[in-house]
């Protein structure tokens, strides 16, 4: 079947089950005739399996053992089932401050004395390390500097000039067991770059807002 058919059959968009495919976690045969993905019904099974233990905040790695078979689905159920009971206990300390700040009769930022709701300081900010590591490096690890961005792009467009003249007209994006699949003009190794360098400026804003809305299952 195709991917609309399977977009169909699970719910799910296809960039989900693109992704799953660029993972690994699934990969489907090609049509010898057309070179198009064909999807099977275990693949449609394996993808709603997938999706079902992303929601439980099981990540792509550990989905991955668990069909390569380097651990039990059990196993990771009861790994997860421990660190959702952790999060669950911070997040109760977190909901338990919060509901004594809001019984001050008047609460403002410039009025907040962290020391009034917190005795040991130094200890606190080390059981809280995760979220100030979080802080430090995510966007960081996420997206990158611009500068990092704008420096990987003017040395793409180096490489691009310097072998241009030696490149055909038309370059294979794509492959499927060694056979190019996907041709496209050579002009594209300047037009890439620069696209996605647009596109992330564009786009970091909202992408970051989602991110920081889910990152919760990672």
């Amino acid at each position: 079947m195709k991917i609309k058919d399977v977009e169909e059959r699970t719910g799910l968009s296809r960039s989900n089950v693109r992704f799953y495919e660029k993972e690994k976690l699934i990969e489907p045969s090609r049509n010898e005739s057309n070179g198009y993905r064909d999807y099977s019904e275990n693949d449609v099974e394996n993808i709603k399996k997938i999706a079902y233990l992303r929601t439980l905040g099981i990540s792509i790695e550990d989905i991955r053992s668990i069909i390569s078979g380097k651990v039990t689905l059990q196993e990771t159920l009861e790994k997860q089932n421990e660190v959702l009971k952790s999060q669950i206990t911070d997040l109760n300390k977190a909901k338990l401050m919060c509901e004594k700040m809001l019984d001050e009769e008047s609460i403002s930022y410039e009025k907040l004395q962290v020391e009034q709701y917190v005795t040991e300081l130094q200890d606190y900010w080390k059981d809280n390390q995760t979220v100030f590591k979080l802080d430090s490096v995510s966007f960081l690890y996420i997206w990158g500097s611009m500068l990092t961005w704008i420096t990987i792009t003017v040395l793409c467009l180096i490489i691009g000039a310097l072998s241009y003249s030696k490149l055909p007209v038309e370059i294979p994006v794509q492959w499927s067991k060694g056979v190019a699949t996907s041709l496209v003009n050579k002009n594209w190794i300047f037009i890439c770059p620069v696209s996605c360098i647009i596109i992330r400026y564009l786009l970091k804003p909202f992408i970051y807002a989602k991110l920081q809305m889910n990152n919760y299952y990672g």
